[in-house]
């Protein structure tokens, strides 16, 4: 995965309308996240992406398909998107982001 690709994607895509938040982990490498939203601080993005990256090691430990998998928290969700090479996105969204919207985000990042 290349680092200063990611950075760029996640910069284009931050002000996509429902987005509070992305995150790109890498299985060895640095994990990127950055908040979306002045109401969503980056030390609570950060925080929280870090349990998000924790529970995808468990998953996969367990042998818990990781593919695709959502958290959902009241008005928010989290979906997580994980590629062949074991890069995982991460959309911190409202529900009202539309899935358009979402197959757009993951469908580009499976490209890069």
């Amino acid at each position: 995965m290349n680092a200063i690709s990611m950075q760029e994607w996640i910069a284009r895509n931050n002000s996509t309308p429902g987005v509070l938040a992305l995150g790109v982990y890498a299985p060895g490498k640095t994990s990127l996240v950055e908040s979306c939203t002045a109401t969503f601080g980056s030390d609570a993005i950060e925080k929280a992406w870090r349990a998000v990256t924790e529970t995808i090691s468990v998953l996969q430990l367990n042998r818990f398909p990781t593919a695709r998998f959502r958290f959902v928290y009241s008005q928010v969700f989290v979906h997580c998107e994980r590629r062949r090479d074991g890069a995982c996105l991460g959309v911190f969204a409202q529900r009202m982001l539309s899935d358009g919207e979402l197959d757009r985000l993951v469908s580009e990042f499976q490209s890069i």
